[in-house]
């Protein structure tokens, strides 16, 4: 069996200092614009439904929806667009609310949401 050697001349800290509440940091870019346009969100096996996309932005959105996603999930989010051709847009859940959850594009889109989803009036800026 081997000695465990503790040393206990260390003095007790009493000195510090809690550790400060994180700070909030954003990590959203680009321009939040007012959107409104119903999608279909589908995060695996049995959880899909409908979504509203509330604001977008170049970097991620904020979805209203019923469903309980868990943080970290990875969304598919789709919709019909002029041309009744399906659109795809993958997403990660980085926050929850009590109204749905605020995601990241996993791909920074190529063009506005508007153009990829096909909507009919363009957003406003929020």
């Amino acid at each position: 069996m081997e000695a465990i050697v503790r040393d206990d001349t260390c003095e007790p800290l009493h000195d510090l200092q809690p550790a400060p509440a994180p700070i909030f940091m954003e990590h959203r870019f680009g321009q939040r614009f007012r959107c409104g346009t119903t999608v279909r969100i589908c995060a695996g096996e049995g959880a899909s439904g409908r979504a509203r996309l509330v604001n977008v932005s170049l970097s991620g959105a904020c979805l209203e929806t019923a469903l309980d996603l868990p943080l970290f999930a990875t969304l598919e989010i789709s919709a019909v667009n002029e041309r009744g051709k399906a659109v795809e847009l993958f997403a990660s859940v980085v926050r929850k609310d009590a109204r749905g959850v605020g995601v990241e594009w996993c791909d920074t889109p190529s063009r506005s949401i508007c153009e990829i989803f096909g909507c009919t009036r363009h957003c406003e800026v929020a």
